[in-house]
């Protein structure tokens, strides 16, 4: 029979060294090693050379590695299980948060006895400032119903008093115009002036109570715009006519022009008017042995047409840091003014408000000394073939 190669790969035959016996290293370095090696865990391990001694080997540095063991694994645990408080408080207060930022301040952060920690102390803090919160939201929304209340109480009186006012001043106003057309070619020039001068006071007054309705009736959403075919042209005719006699008591000079393509639109001529009635009546109130002018253009926009109601003057102007404070309900530029040239300061207030309400703007540049223009602007909306003016 053929003989099989060796494992050596035919080199020969060669005994087989003993397992249990080391190739090329001897006992006594491996011994020393392990005693060094004994000698370094047992002084870190060890408290004191006492306790090393009371251990037997490796077996007393194997209960000091599992006494450790078993400390840290404790320690561990406690962390995990204070880190997982931790997180569920978090989240609670991060829910209590949110709630607080909604307005809602029903939910309450929860409070773990025993814990001495910075996390109850924000628990309590948040708790006291949802109720803190509730309480002054509470006397807010009750002072604002009383508010209203009260708002609704002024507009109900004022709207009351103003019929009340209305009926003899009207009376009035027609009484004196009668007077003075009956005796108009007997009577005595200072009788007829007499007569002026009460008519004259009667339409003062009715346009202050009116004034004074109308801001009670736009401050309560109550004050409507009608949309109606219109004529600028004849809109500007007519407000220019009945605001010619207050120019001239000031000796100043009026002057209109209209230069538009667009002859009829759509909107509320009555308050129309009171916008460019209210402009005129300032500037000529403003204004003395001057010019008054009346300017009405159109102008394109970016997805539609404007118009704009320019009212110039070469009064006595307004200075910069009171260009806004001027359209303040009862506010004028200056308190001086109120005693030389008389008003209430709800002129400007109420014909900004209508503009906006008519989807347009009032705005004004104006110097010292030089004068001032107001213009009003408001979108054109044109009539549709089938409506007539």
């Amino acid at each position: 029979m053929p003989r099989e190669p060796d494992r050596d790969g035919g080199r020969g035959d060669r005994s087989v060294p003993d397992p249990g016996e080391p190739r090329g290293v001897s006992a006594a370095p491996l011994v020393e090693r392990l005693a060094r090696l004994h000698a370094r865990v047992a002084a870190v391990l060890a408290p004191s050379p006492h306790a090393l001694d009371s251990a037997s080997g490796l077996e007393g540095i194997l209960e000091h590695l599992e006494r450790d063991i078993d400390r840290a694994l404790d320690t561990l645990a406690a962390e995990r299980s204070r880190n997982q408080r931790m997180d569920h408080q978090f989240g609670e207060l991060v829910e209590v948060v949110t709630a607080l930022a909604g307005l809602d301040y029903t939910q309450q952060a929860t409070v773990y006895e025993g814990q001495d920690d910075s996390i109850n102390a924000l628990a309590i803090g948040l708790n006291m400032m949802g109720e803190e919160l509730a309480s002054a939201t509470e006397r807010l929304i009750r002072a604002r119903d009383e508010a209203l209340a009260a708002n609704r109480a002024k507009s109900s009186f004022l709207a009351t008093m103003s019929h009340e006012f209305r009926t003899p001043l009207n009376a009035i106003i027609g009484y004196s115009e009668l007077l003075h057309d009956e005796q108009s070619e007997s009577a005595d020039p200072q009788t007829l002036s007499d007569l002026a001068r009460i008519n004259s006071a009667a339409r003062h007054v009715l346009n202050l109570i009116q004034d004074t309705l109308d801001i009670s009736k736009i401050e309560a959403d109550k004050l409507e715009i009608e949309l109606r075919p219109l004529e600028l042209h004849r809109l500007v005719e007519d407000v220019a006519m009945t605001v010619l006699p207050t120019a001239e008591q000031r000796g100043n000079t009026l002057e209109h022009a209209v230069e538009i393509t667009t002859e009829h639109i759509l909107g509320d001529s009555t308050r129309l008017r009171q916008i460019l009635f209210n402009l005129l009546s300032n500037a000529c109130k403003f204004t003395e042995n001057g010019l008054v002018r009346l300017s009405v253009t159109e102008r394109p926009g970016a997805s539609d047409r404007w118009i704009d109601f320019a009212v110039s003057d070469s009064g006595i102007g307004i200075p910069d840091d009171k260009l806004e404070q001027i359209f303040d309900a009862f506010t004028q530029a200056d308190g001086s003014t109120t005693r030389l040239y008389g008003g209430t300061g709800l002129g400007l207030t109420i014909s900004r408000r209508l503009c906006e309400m008519m989807g347009g703007t009032l705005t004004v540049v104006s110097e010292v000394g030089m004068g001032s223009t107001f213009t009003a602007s408001i979108p054109v909306i044109t009539v549709p073939q089938s409506a007539s003016v």
